[in-house]
């Protein structure tokens, strides 16, 4: 084993004189996930007066008095304001849940 080989690398890197991040980490990824996930739970119970059961969805057609799994269009609109209410990247997450 070579000296140093245990320290972790940085995802950025060195162009000229200056530095761009490299991809984004799983940890930010589930962060962000998490971030919406606890938004849109907190939109649910607002909007139905109770907490979801699992098998019901975070992304709801707001229109409907039962939770309905919302249209693609609707979706993506949840997911863009909540990722701009929780200052995360929106695109990783629409990436993630096979949106983008």
């Amino acid at each position: 084993m070579r000296q140093g080989q245990n320290v972790s690398r940085s995802s950025r890197k060195a162009i000229g004189e200056r530095f761009r991040a490299g991809a984004r980490r799983s940890s930010d990824l589930s962060a962000a996930v998490m971030r919406i996930a606890r938004l849109r739970y907190e939109i649910f119970r607002a909007r139905f007066g109770r907490d979801p059961y699992p098998d019901e969805p975070l992304f709801f057609d707001p229109s409907n008095d039962i939770p309905v799994v919302a249209e693609v269009s609707q979706m993506w609109t949840q997911v863009m304001d909540a990722a701009v209410a929780t200052r995360t990247d929106a695109l990783s997450v629409m990436k993630f849940l096979g949106l983008a």
